[in-house]
């Protein structure tokens, strides 16, 4: 029997692309005034993996959303306000059942 290989392809990701992605996704999720939230960014080739845990409107608990990003759409969120703004509207349409803060 032949032994398993396998390969593992190295990311290519500098800590400066990891923590400008994950500021990014936090201040758009500020700005979406969510009342409770924690995320996870999860690195992936081209499209990366946002999980979201926000407090929810229906009823009472916690909601588990994924969502999927493109890599080059989230950094270029980092300076762009023009691809901020499309995560933004696409994010406020996909969390509307979690529970917004009250002003």
């Amino acid at each position: 029997m032949e032994p398993l290989i396998l390969k593992v392809q190295a990311m290519s990701l500098s800590t400066v692309e990891i923590a400008k992605a994950r500021d990014t996704a936090n201040k758009i999720l500020d700005e979406l005034q969510l009342d409770a939230y924690v995320f996870e960014l999860e690195p992936r080739d081209d499209i990366w993996e946002l999980t979201i845990e926000c407090a929810c409107d229906v009823d009472g608990g916690w909601e588990s959303i994924m969502l999927q990003v493109p890599k080059k759409m989230l950094l270029d969120s980092f300076d762009n306000e023009n691809a901020k703004q499309a995560l933004f509207e696409y994010w406020r349409k996909m969390l509307a059942d979690c529970k917004l803060r009250q002003a």
